[in-house]
């Protein structure tokens, strides 16, 4: 009869470990965030495929966060990749449809929390009015999703014996699963630029991520899934060209899924060291500052980056200065910080028969 309780009581402690486990996925894991997400289009905003002056763009993005917390890895590691395409420019008046394809790895510990998502990426864009000031696009993505939990890497109460003593490390007598079963991801968004005056521009743009509300779930037979909350994404900014050596670009993003919000804010300054009356052939140095708020930290983010013909580059630093237990101990010690690395290639095979040019946020 005791036997039988602490069983049953095990059992009440494993659910409410995979509850708590369960609960901090669908907040946090699932939903990767980049401090340069203006590098990472088709992750930002699906509005935003094909939305550049070329026939074709190839985008990188690697981001390491709280490197050496866990021992031997990094606590979080997030590789993105994409391609897409901008076409019919020829054929569409003043406008262009953008078709890519979109690749992103989340690892948590060494990939005991290991997720990736594929996905197909849609947008229609056009301009409007004189000199094509106003700009308006419309996208959608759809894929799969898939993540696997290494649970040997994992300790479980009931692979104790009563006395205490381990005998089946990573091991559960409950039906765990281990294969990574796929769900449909779908995304939407919208984006919108205008030109006030030549060398002045306001941009925003919307994403509803995660359409699909599928579920997630880690033991065998339907117990304990959750449904991975609605993420919402809030995006824009500012371009003044002071003169024709300098350009400032303040913006914006806000993020909330389920009862989880994120602000960041920042400035970025262009310095054109080369000059060019085709935008294509101008290179520019950016330098920025960028801050982000949200429920338990403050985190300043500086940032270097360089755009040289086809080629943009960048590099930024995640320092959270408030992030703090209640007890005031620092989360994560001298580990708590971000790396982050990208890399962009637009391409133009095709003579263009028109000039289209839709307007991509830089950074």
């Amino acid at each position: 009869m005791i036997l039988n309780k602490q069983k049953k009581h095990m059992k009440v402690r494993f659910y409410a470990t995979m509850v708590l486990l369960l609960g901090a996925l669908a907040m946090q894991a699932q939903d990767a965030h980049f401090s340069q997400f203006y590098a990472s289009p088709l992750t930002l905003n699906p509005a935003l495929t094909g939305v550049f002056n070329g026939f074709y763009r190839i985008s990188g993005i690697y981001r390491n966060q709280d490197p050496g917390l866990a021992q031997n890895n990094p606590a979080f590691s997030t590789p993105a990749f994409s391609g897409d395409v901008s076409l019919l420019k020829d054929k569409i008046k003043n406008g262009a449809l953008g078709v890519g394809l979109v690749f992103q790895n989340d690892q948590q510990n060494g990939k005991t929390f290991n997720t990736n998502e594929v996905m197909l990426s849609v947008a229609y864009n056009m301009t409007f009015g004189a000199r094509k000031r106003f700009q308006l696009g419309a996208g959608l993505q759809g894929g799969v999703s898939s993540t696997k939990v290494d649970f040997s890497k994992l300790t479980f109460n009931d692979g104790f014996m009563v006395n205490g003593q381990q005998i089946s490390y990573g091991q559960s007598t409950e039906a765990l699963s281990t294969k990574a079963a796929s769900k449909g991801l779908f995304n939407a968004g919208i984006f919108a630029k205008y030109e006030f005056a030549k060398g002045m521009r306001f941009y925003v743009g919307y994403s509803f991520n995660n359409a699909s509300h599928y579920k997630e779930n880690f033991i065998l037979g339907g117990i304990s899934s959750y449904n991975i909350p609605f993420r919402h994404t809030l995006h824009g900014g500012f371009e003044f060209d002071v003169n024709d050596k300098i350009v400032l670009i303040p913006g914006f993003l806000y993020q909330n899924q389920a009862s989880a919000n994120e602000t960041n804010f920042g400035l970025n300054v262009g310095i054109h060291v080369v000059r060019s009356p085709d935008p294509m052939k101008v290179a520019t140095l950016f330098v920025g500052l960028w801050n982000r708020i949200n429920t338990d930290n403050y985190t300043l983010i500086p940032e270097i980056g360089f755009d040289y013909k086809n080629f943009r580059a960048g590099i930024a630093y995640d320092a959270p200065l408030t992030q703090q237990r209640t007890d005031g101990s620092v989360i994560g010690g001298a580990y708590a910080q971000a790396f982050e690395v990208t890399l962009t290639y637009i391409g133009n095979i095709f003579q263009k028969k028109e000039d289209n040019y839709l307007f991509n946020p830089r950074y």
